[in-house]
């Protein structure tokens, strides 16, 4: 009984983020008539250009090719939002937290909610894409996706909070951040393939920190095979990050306010 009151009020708290989330999406998108329709539907118009566009092989089938811009891009977007839309959060939203009685930390859990709702909307449009054309990609490998789900999520949280003091202490920081991002979604495999030769997509693709991510990504949905090293990298980058993140917020949390 003890131990259900003191966990009661964080899915509580979780919830109604979620809820909070889903009426500020409707908000955004209430002047169209498809709603929030609008964010996998904008997700699919996309990778499907980039899929038919940078297809560079007639062996692999055009299906198979989408599955896997989309797969990426989709996850391309949490990491993007992760970094850039980190940025500000302080800056614009600690106003909105104060009047709603949120602690710093729970201001980044609300953004990271909003991620994370945005991830499940374009989730479900890859479940759709996968029964049309990859039905063979649903196994044992879906039980994966509860190790991702909240390795990404500590991650995403520890990644923002570093990423927003930095632009607190130094704002010109913020455009040399957001500009770094775009150059990292060229360098990442989200819409080209690692050949497993040796050159500039193996540099990438061994040293990119991003790409670990996408691949473990696809391996919860059976676009790529499991591989055991690729999660114990992706797992130890994300110890480093949280470690570093978990520190530095003990030792700045109370000050940052008045940095800002």
């Amino acid at each position: 009984m003890n131990f259900w009151h003191w966990l009661r009020p964080y899915p509580s708290l979780l919830i109604r983020f979620f809820h909070i989330s889903f009426l500020e999406a409707q908000s955004e998108h209430q002047s169209t008539r498809l709603g929030i329709l609008w964010i996998p539907l904008s997700t699919l118009i996309f990778t499907a250009l980039l899929a038919f566009v940078f297809k560079h092989s007639d062996v692999v089938p055009v299906g198979d090719f989408f599955i896997y811009v989309l797969s990426g891009y989709i996850l391309w977007r949490f990491i993007q939002d992760s970094i850039s839309g980190s940025t500000t959060v302080i800056q614009s939203r600690l106003d909105f937290a104060v009047h709603n009685n949120i602690s710093m930390l729970g201001l980044f859990l609300k953004v990271l909610v909003d991620r994370l709702f945005e991830l499940g909307i374009n989730t479900v449009l890859l479940v759709a894409a996968l029964l049309l054309f990859s039905l063979h990609s649903f196994g044992a490998n879906l039980l994966l996706v509860f190790i991702l789900l909240p390795l990404i999520s500590l991650t995403s949280i520890s990644l923002a909070y570093l990423v927003n003091l930095i632009t607190i202490m130094f704002p010109d920081m913020g455009a040399i951040i957001r500009t770094g991002v775009r150059f990292v979604f060229f360098a990442s495999p989200v819409f080209w393939v690692y050949d497993g030769v040796t050159g500039a997509r193996h540099l990438l693709a061994t040293y990119n920190p991003v790409s670990y991510y996408l691949a473990i990504s696809r391996q919860v949905f059976g676009v790529e095979p499991v591989m055991l090293q690729t999660w114990v990298v992706a797992i130890i980058i994300s110890a480093v990050l949280v470690a570093i993140s978990t520190l530095t917020f003990a030792r700045t949390k109370s000050i940052v306010t008045n940095i800002k």
